[in-house]
């Protein structure tokens, strides 16, 4: 009867280190295709989150994408709240498309003309006609994601 009981226990945790793994290693449902992303948005009434990045080179962007963008609290907030799109633009000419690229450099001139510079990595909300909700540029190395908390949750309450 012990070891019955034993075998239980240690079924029951495995299962649920399992499912807590499973809930943790969620990926975030990036759109590919910002025309799609804007669609999207539309239809479901929620605001896109574009996040420029140099994926392959960006130490500081990695950084960001590790403590905010890969975090359980954002992926939850991003599951139900927004339409995610990231701007890349590596080094590395297999990581995205031409067509990508282009779109990229479009959104880029768009988003950084009132700030006058391109800055890594850079979070821009917008709503499904393109208009900018807000922003916050750069990142610190004290791995602090409050401003970035803030300013999802400040343009969630408006939204």
């Amino acid at each position: 009867m012990r070891k019955i009981f034993l075998l239980l226990v240690i079924t029951f945790f495995q299962l649920n280190t399992l499912s807590a793994q499973n809930e943790t290693t969620k990926e975030l449902n990036w759109i590919s295709d910002f025309e799609a992303a804007k669609e999207i948005a539309k239809a479901e009434n929620k605001p896109i989150l574009i996040f420029f990045t140099g994926s392959d080179w960006c130490g500081i962007c990695k950084m960001l994408d590790k403590d905010f963008l890969s975090s359980d609290k954002f992926k939850k907030i991003a599951d139900e709240k927004l339409v995610l799109y990231k701007a890349d633009f590596p080094r590395r000419t297999d990581i995205v498309s031409a067509e990508q690229k282009q779109v990229n450099i479009i959104l880029d001139k768009k988003y950084s003309k009132s700030r006058n510079k391109r800055s890594f990595p850079t979070i821009v909300f917008i709503n499904a006609d393109g208009i900018e909700l807000g922003y916050i540029e750069s990142y610190n190395y004290i791995h602090d994601t409050t401003r970035h908390y803030g300013l999802t949750e400040s343009i969630l309450t408006q939204y």
